[in-house]
Protein backbone atom coordinates (compact mmCIF):
# COMPACT_ATOMS: atom_id res chain seq x y z
CA UNK A 1 0.00 0.00 0.00
CA UNK A 2 1.42 3.34 -0.99
CA UNK A 3 2.20 6.25 1.31
CA UNK A 4 -0.72 8.64 0.86
CA UNK A 5 0.74 11.51 2.85
CA UNK A 6 1.77 13.67 -0.11
CA UNK A 7 -1.61 13.53 -1.84
CA UNK A 8 -5.07 15.02 -1.76
CA UNK A 9 -8.29 13.05 -2.03
CA UNK A 10 -11.90 14.00 -2.41
CA UNK A 11 -12.94 11.66 0.39
CA UNK A 12 -10.99 10.11 3.24
CA UNK A 13 -12.56 7.13 5.03
CA UNK A 14 -10.94 6.21 8.35
CA UNK A 15 -11.34 2.51 9.16
CA UNK A 16 -11.63 -0.46 6.79
CA UNK A 17 -14.16 -2.34 8.89
CA UNK A 18 -17.78 -3.28 8.23
CA UNK A 19 -19.04 0.23 7.49
CA UNK A 20 -15.85 1.80 6.17
CA UNK A 21 -15.42 -0.75 3.40
CA UNK A 22 -18.99 -0.18 2.25
CA UNK A 23 -18.63 3.61 2.24
CA UNK A 24 -15.28 3.63 0.44
CA UNK A 25 -16.37 1.10 -2.17
CA UNK A 26 -19.61 2.86 -2.99
CA UNK A 27 -17.95 6.29 -3.22
CA UNK A 28 -15.25 4.88 -5.49
CA UNK A 29 -17.80 3.09 -7.68
CA UNK A 30 -19.90 6.25 -8.02
CA UNK A 31 -16.81 8.26 -8.95
CA UNK A 32 -15.85 5.71 -11.59
CA UNK A 33 -19.29 6.10 -13.18
CA UNK A 34 -19.46 9.90 -12.93
CA UNK A 35 -17.24 12.85 -12.09
CA UNK A 36 -13.79 11.51 -11.23
CA UNK A 37 -13.24 11.71 -7.51
CA UNK A 38 -10.63 9.95 -5.46
CA UNK A 39 -11.11 8.03 -2.21
CA UNK A 40 -8.56 7.11 0.46
CA UNK A 41 -9.34 4.24 2.85
CA UNK A 42 -7.11 4.33 5.93
CA UNK A 43 -6.66 1.22 8.11
CA UNK A 44 -4.44 0.82 11.16
CA UNK A 45 -4.31 -2.96 10.74
CA UNK A 46 -2.62 -4.91 7.97
CA UNK A 47 -3.66 -6.98 4.97
CA UNK A 48 -5.70 -10.18 5.22
CA UNK A 49 -3.00 -12.43 3.77
CA UNK A 50 -3.19 -15.15 6.43
CA UNK A 51 -5.16 -18.14 5.02
CA UNK A 52 -6.70 -18.71 8.44
CA UNK A 53 -8.65 -15.46 8.08
CA UNK A 54 -10.51 -16.88 5.10
CA UNK A 55 -11.25 -20.31 6.60
CA UNK A 56 -14.51 -19.90 8.53
CA UNK A 57 -13.50 -21.92 11.59
CA UNK A 58 -10.10 -20.24 11.49
CA UNK A 59 -11.42 -17.55 13.82
CA UNK A 60 -10.73 -19.88 16.74
CA UNK A 61 -7.06 -19.17 15.95
CA UNK A 62 -7.13 -15.58 14.70
CA UNK A 63 -8.86 -14.53 17.93
CA UNK A 64 -5.68 -15.41 19.81
CA UNK A 65 -2.82 -13.00 20.25
CA UNK A 66 -2.75 -9.41 19.01
CA UNK A 67 -1.80 -9.66 15.34
CA UNK A 68 -5.37 -9.17 14.10
CA UNK A 69 -6.97 -7.75 17.23
CA UNK A 70 -7.26 -4.73 19.39
CA UNK A 71 -7.29 -5.99 22.95
CA UNK A 72 -8.75 -3.09 24.90
CA UNK A 73 -8.40 -3.28 28.69
CA UNK A 74 -11.45 -2.05 30.58
CA UNK A 75 -12.24 -1.07 34.11
CA UNK A 76 -13.98 -3.78 36.17
CA UNK A 77 -17.61 -4.21 35.17
CA UNK A 78 -18.68 -4.45 38.83
CA UNK A 79 -17.12 -3.77 42.24
CA UNK A 80 -14.75 -6.52 43.24
CA UNK A 81 -14.43 -7.88 39.70
CA UNK A 82 -11.26 -8.01 37.63
CA UNK A 83 -10.70 -5.77 34.60
CA UNK A 84 -11.87 -7.24 31.31
CA UNK A 85 -10.71 -7.16 27.71
CA UNK A 86 -12.79 -6.07 24.74
CA UNK A 87 -11.79 -7.47 21.34
CA UNK A 88 -12.14 -5.76 17.96
CA UNK A 89 -10.63 -6.61 14.58
CA UNK A 90 -7.38 -4.90 13.55
CA UNK A 91 -7.00 -5.91 9.90
CA UNK A 92 -8.68 -4.95 6.64
CA UNK A 93 -12.29 -5.99 7.10
CA UNK A 94 -12.12 -5.08 10.77
CA UNK A 95 -14.10 -7.37 13.01
CA UNK A 96 -15.80 -8.97 9.99
CA UNK A 97 -12.44 -10.66 9.32
CA UNK A 98 -12.26 -12.34 12.74
CA UNK A 99 -15.83 -12.62 14.07
CA UNK A 100 -18.27 -15.54 14.22
CA UNK A 101 -19.74 -14.48 10.83
CA UNK A 102 -23.35 -14.18 12.02
CA UNK A 103 -25.59 -12.14 9.70
CA UNK A 104 -28.43 -10.96 11.95
CA UNK A 105 -29.83 -7.74 10.56
CA UNK A 106 -32.08 -6.28 13.24
CA UNK A 107 -35.86 -6.48 13.19
CA UNK A 108 -38.07 -4.04 11.26
CA UNK A 109 -39.57 -2.83 14.55
CA UNK A 110 -36.13 -1.83 15.83
CA UNK A 111 -35.27 0.20 12.73
CA UNK A 112 -38.72 1.79 12.76
CA UNK A 113 -38.12 2.63 16.40
CA UNK A 114 -34.87 4.32 15.43
CA UNK A 115 -36.77 6.51 12.97
CA UNK A 116 -39.46 7.21 15.57
CA UNK A 117 -36.77 8.74 17.80
CA UNK A 118 -36.46 11.52 15.22
CA UNK A 119 -33.94 9.97 12.81
CA UNK A 120 -35.39 10.51 9.36
CA UNK A 121 -34.19 8.03 6.75
CA UNK A 122 -33.60 5.13 9.17
CA UNK A 123 -36.92 3.27 9.10
CA UNK A 124 -37.08 -0.32 7.90
CA UNK A 125 -38.30 0.91 4.52
CA UNK A 126 -34.98 2.79 4.21
CA UNK A 127 -32.79 -0.06 5.50
CA UNK A 128 -34.26 -3.06 3.70
CA UNK A 129 -33.12 -1.82 0.24
CA UNK A 130 -29.57 -1.56 1.61
CA UNK A 131 -29.65 -5.15 2.84
CA UNK A 132 -31.16 -6.41 -0.40
CA UNK A 133 -28.44 -4.64 -2.39
CA UNK A 134 -25.69 -6.03 -0.15
CA UNK A 135 -26.83 -9.66 0.04
CA UNK A 136 -26.17 -12.67 -2.13
CA UNK A 137 -28.32 -15.01 -0.06
CA UNK A 138 -28.16 -18.78 -0.43
CA UNK A 139 -31.97 -18.97 -0.06
CA UNK A 140 -32.39 -16.66 -3.02
CA UNK A 141 -34.07 -13.30 -3.36
CA UNK A 142 -37.40 -12.50 -1.72
CA UNK A 143 -39.20 -9.44 -0.48
CA UNK A 144 -37.12 -9.69 2.70
CA UNK A 145 -33.64 -10.51 1.36
CA UNK A 146 -31.38 -10.03 -1.63
CA UNK A 147 -29.44 -12.12 -4.14
CA UNK A 148 -26.63 -11.13 -6.47
CA UNK A 149 -25.07 -8.61 -4.09
CA UNK A 150 -21.45 -8.57 -2.94
CA UNK A 151 -21.94 -10.12 0.53
CA UNK A 152 -22.37 -13.87 0.43
CA UNK A 153 -24.84 -15.02 3.09
CA UNK A 154 -25.22 -18.77 3.57
CA UNK A 155 -27.60 -20.81 5.68
CA UNK A 156 -26.20 -24.33 5.91
CA UNK A 157 -28.27 -26.93 7.74
CA UNK A 158 -25.94 -28.61 10.21
CA UNK A 159 -25.61 -32.35 9.98
CA UNK A 160 -25.27 -34.76 12.85
CA UNK A 161 -27.21 -36.14 15.73
CA UNK A 162 -26.48 -33.32 18.19
CA UNK A 163 -27.67 -30.40 16.04
CA UNK A 164 -30.76 -32.34 15.05
CA UNK A 165 -31.50 -33.10 18.70
CA UNK A 166 -31.10 -29.43 19.71
CA UNK A 167 -33.46 -28.35 16.97
CA UNK A 168 -36.09 -30.93 17.86
CA UNK A 169 -35.83 -30.13 21.56
CA UNK A 170 -36.36 -26.44 20.86
CA UNK A 171 -39.45 -27.22 18.81
CA UNK A 172 -40.74 -29.45 21.59
CA UNK A 173 -40.18 -26.54 23.98
CA UNK A 174 -42.42 -24.39 21.80
CA UNK A 175 -40.16 -22.47 19.44
CA UNK A 176 -40.83 -22.48 15.72
CA UNK A 177 -38.16 -23.79 13.35
CA UNK A 178 -37.75 -21.17 10.59
CA UNK A 179 -35.75 -21.21 7.38
CA UNK A 180 -34.45 -17.64 7.75
CA UNK A 181 -34.09 -16.21 11.25
CA UNK A 182 -34.04 -12.66 9.80
CA UNK A 183 -37.49 -12.96 8.25
CA UNK A 184 -39.41 -13.24 11.54
CA UNK A 185 -39.76 -11.47 14.87
CA UNK A 186 -41.33 -14.28 16.89
CA UNK A 187 -39.91 -16.92 19.22
CA UNK A 188 -37.93 -19.09 16.83
CA UNK A 189 -34.80 -21.10 16.13
CA UNK A 190 -32.97 -21.78 12.90
CA UNK A 191 -29.62 -22.49 11.33
CA UNK A 192 -27.39 -19.47 11.53
CA UNK A 193 -27.18 -17.14 8.53
CA UNK A 194 -23.49 -16.47 8.11
CA UNK A 195 -21.14 -14.51 5.88
CA UNK A 196 -19.67 -17.54 4.13
CA UNK A 197 -19.65 -18.29 0.41
CA UNK A 198 -18.15 -21.34 -1.28
CA UNK A 199 -16.59 -22.42 1.99
CA UNK A 200 -14.77 -19.11 2.58
CA UNK A 201 -15.36 -16.27 5.00
CA UNK A 202 -16.79 -13.15 3.42
CA UNK A 203 -15.46 -10.05 5.17
CA UNK A 204 -16.52 -6.50 4.41
CA UNK A 205 -13.17 -6.01 2.71
CA UNK A 206 -13.28 -9.14 0.55
CA UNK A 207 -16.89 -8.38 -0.43
CA UNK A 208 -16.67 -4.66 -1.10
CA UNK A 209 -13.09 -3.60 -1.74
CA UNK A 210 -11.03 -6.42 -3.16
CA UNK A 211 -12.01 -5.59 -6.76
CA UNK A 212 -10.06 -2.33 -6.26
CA UNK A 213 -11.35 0.53 -8.39
CA UNK A 214 -8.38 2.59 -9.59
CA UNK A 215 -9.65 5.75 -7.89
CA UNK A 216 -9.59 4.02 -4.48
CA UNK A 217 -6.33 4.05 -2.54
CA UNK A 218 -5.98 1.80 0.52
CA UNK A 219 -3.38 2.69 3.15
CA UNK A 220 -2.79 -0.06 5.70
CA UNK A 221 -0.60 0.10 8.83
CA UNK A 222 -1.65 3.75 8.95
CA UNK A 223 -3.20 5.33 12.03
CA UNK A 224 -5.37 8.43 11.89
CA UNK A 225 -4.14 10.53 14.80
CA UNK A 226 -6.56 13.44 14.46
CA UNK A 227 -8.83 15.26 12.04
CA UNK A 228 -7.48 18.53 10.63
CA UNK A 229 -9.69 21.63 10.47
CA UNK A 230 -9.81 25.03 8.86
CA UNK A 231 -12.04 26.71 11.39
CA UNK A 232 -14.84 24.19 11.84
CA UNK A 233 -14.42 22.57 8.40
CA UNK A 234 -12.63 19.21 8.24
CA UNK A 235 -9.82 19.45 5.71
CA UNK A 236 -8.02 16.13 6.18
CA UNK A 237 -6.30 13.94 8.74
CA UNK A 238 -2.92 13.64 10.39
CA UNK A 239 -1.60 10.10 10.10
CA UNK A 240 1.24 8.04 11.46
CA UNK A 241 2.59 5.15 9.43
CA UNK A 242 3.72 1.79 10.72
CA UNK A 243 7.25 2.71 9.71
CA UNK A 244 7.16 5.53 12.27
CA UNK A 245 6.78 8.46 9.92
CA UNK A 246 3.93 10.95 10.06
CA UNK A 247 2.15 13.13 7.56
CA UNK A 248 -1.00 15.02 6.67
CA UNK A 249 -3.53 14.01 4.01
CA UNK A 250 -6.01 16.52 2.61
CA UNK A 251 -9.69 15.87 1.88
CA UNK A 252 -11.25 18.19 -0.68
CA UNK A 253 -14.84 17.18 0.15
CA UNK A 254 -15.34 15.07 3.29
CA UNK A 255 -13.70 13.03 6.02
CA UNK A 256 -15.74 10.00 7.06
CA UNK A 257 -14.83 8.33 10.37
CA UNK A 258 -15.69 4.62 10.39
CA UNK A 259 -13.33 3.44 13.12
CA UNK A 260 -15.88 1.70 15.35
CA UNK A 261 -17.58 2.30 18.67
CA UNK A 262 -14.28 2.43 20.59
CA UNK A 263 -11.89 4.16 18.21
CA UNK A 264 -14.29 6.73 16.73
CA UNK A 265 -14.89 8.70 19.96
CA UNK A 266 -11.14 8.59 20.68
CA UNK A 267 -10.39 10.17 17.30
CA UNK A 268 -13.07 12.80 17.86
CA UNK A 269 -11.62 13.71 21.25
CA UNK A 270 -8.05 13.88 19.93
CA UNK A 271 -9.42 16.26 17.29
CA UNK A 272 -10.97 18.58 19.87
CA UNK A 273 -14.58 17.34 19.65
CA UNK A 274 -16.14 16.29 22.93
CA UNK A 275 -16.95 17.46 26.42
CA UNK A 276 -14.77 20.52 27.16
CA UNK A 277 -14.03 19.29 30.68
CA UNK A 278 -12.90 15.89 29.43
CA UNK A 279 -10.78 17.45 26.68
CA UNK A 280 -9.04 19.97 28.93
CA UNK A 281 -8.20 17.23 31.42
CA UNK A 282 -6.45 15.42 28.55
CA UNK A 283 -4.53 18.52 27.52
CA UNK A 284 -6.61 18.95 24.34
CA UNK A 285 -7.98 22.34 23.32
CA UNK A 286 -11.75 22.11 22.71
CA UNK A 287 -12.88 22.90 19.18
CA UNK A 288 -16.49 21.68 19.25
CA UNK A 289 -18.51 21.11 22.39
CA UNK A 290 -20.21 17.71 22.08
CA UNK A 291 -20.91 16.37 25.58
CA UNK A 292 -22.02 12.88 24.55
CA UNK A 293 -18.89 11.84 22.66
CA UNK A 294 -17.86 8.56 24.28
CA UNK A 295 -20.97 8.48 26.45
CA UNK A 296 -24.18 6.43 26.06
CA UNK A 297 -22.22 3.41 24.84
CA UNK A 298 -24.32 0.23 24.97
CA UNK A 299 -22.84 -3.27 25.03
CA UNK A 300 -24.63 -6.58 25.39
CA UNK A 301 -23.88 -8.93 28.26
CA UNK A 302 -24.61 -12.64 28.25
CA UNK A 303 -24.64 -15.82 30.26
CA UNK A 304 -23.12 -19.11 29.13
CA UNK A 305 -24.00 -22.70 29.92
CA UNK A 306 -22.20 -25.87 28.86
CA UNK A 307 -23.18 -29.52 29.17
CA UNK A 308 -21.16 -32.66 28.58
CA UNK A 309 -22.63 -35.45 26.46
CA UNK A 310 -22.65 -39.18 26.98
CA UNK A 311 -21.21 -39.65 23.51
CA UNK A 312 -20.53 -37.55 20.47
CA UNK A 313 -18.90 -37.55 17.07
CA UNK A 314 -15.16 -37.94 16.96
CA UNK A 315 -13.34 -34.86 15.71
CA UNK A 316 -10.23 -35.57 13.66
CA UNK A 317 -8.53 -32.27 12.83
CA UNK A 318 -6.25 -33.72 10.17
CA UNK A 319 -9.24 -35.30 8.42
CA UNK A 320 -11.20 -32.02 8.56
CA UNK A 321 -8.25 -30.08 7.13
CA UNK A 322 -7.94 -32.55 4.26
CA UNK A 323 -11.66 -32.40 3.59
CA UNK A 324 -11.60 -28.59 3.55
CA UNK A 325 -8.61 -28.44 1.20
CA UNK A 326 -10.19 -31.04 -1.05
CA UNK A 327 -13.62 -29.50 -1.56
CA UNK A 328 -14.07 -26.51 0.80
CA UNK A 329 -16.54 -28.43 2.96
CA UNK A 330 -16.74 -29.96 6.40
CA UNK A 331 -16.44 -28.60 9.92
CA UNK A 332 -13.91 -25.90 8.98
CA UNK A 333 -16.28 -24.43 6.38
CA UNK A 334 -19.10 -23.77 8.85
CA UNK A 335 -20.00 -20.77 10.99
CA UNK A 336 -18.99 -20.16 14.57
CA UNK A 337 -22.47 -20.89 15.91
CA UNK A 338 -24.61 -23.57 14.32
CA UNK A 339 -28.03 -22.56 15.63
CA UNK A 340 -29.42 -19.15 16.60
CA UNK A 341 -32.65 -18.45 18.41
CA UNK A 342 -34.57 -15.46 19.67
CA UNK A 343 -37.06 -15.81 22.50
CA UNK A 344 -38.93 -13.90 25.19
CA UNK A 345 -37.62 -13.57 28.71
CA UNK A 346 -41.25 -13.30 29.85
CA UNK A 347 -44.46 -14.52 28.17
CA UNK A 348 -46.07 -11.12 28.70
CA UNK A 349 -43.83 -9.12 26.39
CA UNK A 350 -44.70 -8.55 22.76
CA UNK A 351 -41.44 -9.48 21.02
CA UNK A 352 -38.35 -11.62 21.65
CA UNK A 353 -35.80 -9.79 23.77
CA UNK A 354 -33.13 -12.51 24.12
CA UNK A 355 -30.82 -13.98 21.48
CA UNK A 356 -29.35 -17.42 22.07
CA UNK A 357 -26.65 -19.45 20.35
CA UNK A 358 -26.17 -23.22 20.40
CA UNK A 359 -22.89 -24.89 19.43
CA UNK A 360 -22.70 -28.72 19.34
CA UNK A 361 -19.18 -28.62 20.78
CA UNK A 362 -17.65 -27.85 24.15
CA UNK A 363 -14.99 -25.29 25.01
CA UNK A 364 -11.97 -26.20 27.11
CA UNK A 365 -12.70 -24.67 30.51
CA UNK A 366 -9.07 -25.00 31.54
CA UNK A 367 -7.85 -22.66 28.81
CA UNK A 368 -7.79 -18.87 29.00
CA UNK A 369 -8.22 -18.74 25.20
CA UNK A 370 -10.94 -20.05 22.91
CA UNK A 371 -10.03 -23.73 22.54
CA UNK A 372 -12.27 -26.68 21.83
CA UNK A 373 -12.50 -29.35 24.50
CA UNK A 374 -11.65 -32.95 23.72
CA UNK A 375 -14.90 -34.23 25.18
CA UNK A 376 -18.29 -33.91 23.43
CA UNK A 377 -20.65 -31.25 24.67
CA UNK A 378 -23.01 -28.39 23.88
CA UNK A 379 -22.29 -24.73 24.53
CA UNK A 380 -25.16 -22.25 24.92
CA UNK A 381 -24.90 -18.50 25.24
CA UNK A 382 -27.76 -16.05 25.61
CA UNK A 383 -27.92 -12.28 25.96
CA UNK A 384 -30.52 -9.51 26.10
CA UNK A 385 -30.91 -8.01 22.64
CA UNK A 386 -31.76 -4.44 23.63
CA UNK A 387 -30.00 -3.54 26.91
CA UNK A 388 -30.45 -0.06 28.33
CA UNK A 389 -27.42 0.35 30.58
CA UNK A 390 -24.86 2.94 29.42
CA UNK A 391 -21.08 2.50 29.49
CA UNK A 392 -18.45 5.06 28.41
CA UNK A 393 -15.20 5.23 26.46
CA UNK A 394 -12.76 8.13 26.38
CA UNK A 395 -9.21 8.89 25.32
CA UNK A 396 -6.49 8.62 27.94
CA UNK A 397 -4.47 11.49 26.45
CA UNK A 398 -3.71 13.49 23.35
CA UNK A 399 -1.57 10.71 21.86
CA UNK A 400 -3.15 8.05 19.65
CA UNK A 401 -0.76 5.52 21.19
CA UNK A 402 -2.50 5.68 24.56
CA UNK A 403 -5.10 3.05 25.48
CA UNK A 404 -8.77 3.99 25.76
CA UNK A 405 -10.44 4.42 29.11
CA UNK A 406 -13.42 2.06 28.97
CA UNK A 407 -15.82 2.05 31.90
CA UNK A 408 -18.24 -0.81 31.22
CA UNK A 409 -21.53 -1.05 33.04
CA UNK A 410 -24.02 -3.86 32.65
CA UNK A 411 -27.40 -4.82 34.07
CA UNK A 412 -27.72 -1.55 35.97
CA UNK A 413 -31.40 -1.11 35.09
CA UNK A 414 -34.22 -3.21 36.44
CA UNK A 415 -35.31 -3.99 32.87
CA UNK A 416 -31.88 -5.41 31.99
CA UNK A 417 -31.75 -7.55 35.12
CA UNK A 418 -35.28 -8.80 34.55
CA UNK A 419 -34.40 -9.77 30.98
CA UNK A 420 -31.29 -11.79 31.78
CA UNK A 421 -32.51 -13.47 34.99
CA UNK A 422 -34.60 -16.24 33.30
CA UNK A 423 -32.16 -17.01 30.46
CA UNK A 424 -30.41 -19.97 32.06
CA UNK A 425 -33.72 -21.47 33.17
CA UNK A 426 -35.09 -21.25 29.64
CA UNK A 427 -31.92 -22.81 28.21
CA UNK A 428 -32.15 -25.63 30.73
CA UNK A 429 -35.77 -26.09 29.73
CA UNK A 430 -34.77 -26.63 26.10
CA UNK A 431 -31.91 -28.96 27.07
CA UNK A 432 -34.36 -30.95 29.17
CA UNK A 433 -36.61 -31.77 26.22
CA UNK A 434 -36.38 -34.97 24.22
CA UNK A 435 -34.52 -36.25 22.35
CA UNK A 436 -31.75 -33.96 23.61
CA UNK A 437 -32.11 -34.75 27.30
CA UNK A 438 -31.16 -38.40 26.73
CA UNK A 439 -27.79 -37.33 25.26
CA UNK A 440 -26.73 -35.10 28.18
CA UNK A 441 -24.54 -36.46 30.95
CA UNK A 442 -24.16 -33.38 33.18
CA UNK A 443 -24.13 -29.59 33.26
CA UNK A 444 -20.48 -28.59 33.21
CA UNK A 445 -21.02 -24.91 34.05
CA UNK A 446 -22.38 -22.92 35.76
CA UNK A 447 -24.06 -25.78 37.64
CA UNK A 448 -26.76 -25.83 40.32
CA UNK A 449 -25.20 -22.96 42.30
CA UNK A 450 -26.59 -20.51 39.71
CA UNK A 451 -30.34 -20.66 39.51
CA UNK A 452 -32.14 -17.77 41.20
CA UNK A 453 -32.55 -14.43 39.39
CA UNK A 454 -30.00 -12.77 41.66
CA UNK A 455 -27.51 -15.62 41.09
CA UNK A 456 -27.89 -15.38 37.30
CA UNK A 457 -27.31 -11.61 37.34
CA UNK A 458 -24.24 -12.01 39.52
CA UNK A 459 -22.95 -14.86 37.36
CA UNK A 460 -23.27 -12.71 34.25
CA UNK A 461 -21.36 -9.86 35.85
CA UNK A 462 -18.68 -12.13 37.31
CA UNK A 463 -17.89 -14.33 34.32
CA UNK A 464 -17.22 -11.53 31.87
CA UNK A 465 -19.16 -12.91 28.95
CA UNK A 466 -19.13 -9.75 26.87
CA UNK A 467 -20.41 -9.97 23.30
CA UNK A 468 -18.32 -7.25 21.55
CA UNK A 469 -21.35 -5.54 20.03
CA UNK A 470 -20.82 -1.97 21.28
CA UNK A 471 -22.93 0.86 19.82
CA UNK A 472 -23.91 4.40 20.73
CA UNK A 473 -20.65 6.16 21.63
CA UNK A 474 -21.24 8.80 18.92
CA UNK A 475 -24.96 8.37 18.63
CA UNK A 476 -27.27 10.08 16.16
CA UNK A 477 -30.37 11.95 17.18
CA UNK A 478 -32.41 15.10 16.69
CA UNK A 479 -31.15 16.96 19.75
CA UNK A 480 -28.36 19.49 19.79
CA UNK A 481 -26.30 17.34 22.16
CA UNK A 482 -26.49 14.24 19.93
CA UNK A 483 -23.07 13.73 18.32
CA UNK A 484 -24.36 13.36 14.74
CA UNK A 485 -27.59 14.23 12.98
CA UNK A 486 -29.64 11.74 11.00
CA UNK A 487 -27.43 12.25 7.93
CA UNK A 488 -24.44 11.28 10.11
CA UNK A 489 -22.89 14.78 10.02
CA UNK A 490 -20.91 15.66 13.15
CA UNK A 491 -22.67 18.57 14.79
CA UNK A 492 -20.68 21.76 14.99
CA UNK A 493 -18.49 20.85 12.01
CA UNK A 494 -18.59 20.83 8.23
CA UNK A 495 -17.26 18.09 5.98
CA UNK A 496 -17.09 15.48 8.76
CA UNK A 497 -19.33 12.44 9.16
CA UNK A 498 -19.35 9.24 11.18
CA UNK A 499 -20.38 5.94 9.61
CA UNK A 500 -20.12 2.95 11.94
CA UNK A 501 -21.97 1.27 14.80
CA UNK A 502 -21.14 4.14 17.16
CA UNK A 503 -23.95 6.21 15.56
CA UNK A 504 -26.67 3.71 16.57
CA UNK A 505 -28.32 5.00 19.76
CA UNK A 506 -29.87 1.58 20.47
CA UNK A 507 -29.13 -2.05 19.69
CA UNK A 508 -31.13 -3.30 16.72
CA UNK A 509 -32.01 -6.88 17.70
CA UNK A 510 -28.97 -9.04 17.32
CA UNK A 511 -25.37 -8.61 16.24
CA UNK A 512 -23.68 -5.52 14.80
CA UNK A 513 -21.81 -6.61 11.63
CA UNK A 514 -24.84 -6.48 9.34
CA UNK A 515 -26.27 -3.26 10.86
CA UNK A 516 -22.83 -1.60 10.58
CA UNK A 517 -22.70 -2.44 6.88
CA UNK A 518 -26.21 -1.00 6.50
CA UNK A 519 -25.01 2.17 8.24
CA UNK A 520 -22.15 2.34 5.74
CA UNK A 521 -24.60 1.96 2.86
CA UNK A 522 -26.85 4.73 4.15
CA UNK A 523 -23.83 6.98 4.78
CA UNK A 524 -22.82 6.58 1.14
CA UNK A 525 -26.39 7.42 0.12
CA UNK A 526 -26.25 10.68 2.08
CA UNK A 527 -22.78 11.63 0.86
CA UNK A 528 -23.65 11.01 -2.78
CA UNK A 529 -26.94 12.90 -2.47
CA UNK A 530 -25.17 15.87 -0.90
CA UNK A 531 -22.46 15.78 -3.56
CA UNK A 532 -25.12 16.17 -6.25
CA UNK A 533 -26.74 18.98 -4.31
CA UNK A 534 -23.35 20.63 -3.75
Amino acid sequence: MRNAGAEQFDYIVVGAGAAGCVVASRLAAAAAAGPRRTVLLVEYGGRDLDPLIHIPKGFYYTLRGQRYLYRYPTDPAAPGQRPETWLRGKVVGGSTAVNGMMWTRGAPADWDGLAARGNQGWAWADILPAYRALEDHSLGASGARGAGGPVGVTITPATGEISAAILQAAQNYGWAHVDDINSYDTERIGYTPCTIKNGRRVSAYSAMVRSGENNLVIATRTRAERVLFDGRRATGIRVRYGSGGAGEVAARREVIIAAGAVETPLLLERSGIGSPGVLRALGIAPLVESPNVGERLIEQRGVALQVTLRHGPARHLAREIFRYLLNGQGLLATAGYDLVCQFKSSPGISRPDIQGLFVPMALDTGSTEMRLAKHPGILFMGYPIRPRTFSSVHASGASAAGPPVIRPRFLATEADRAAIAPVLGIARGVLGEGPLADLIEAEEFPGPSVGTPAEVVQYSLATGTGVYHAVGSAAMGPSGDDVVDDRLRVRGTEGLRIADASVLPVQVAGNTAAPAMAVGWRAADFILEDAVGG
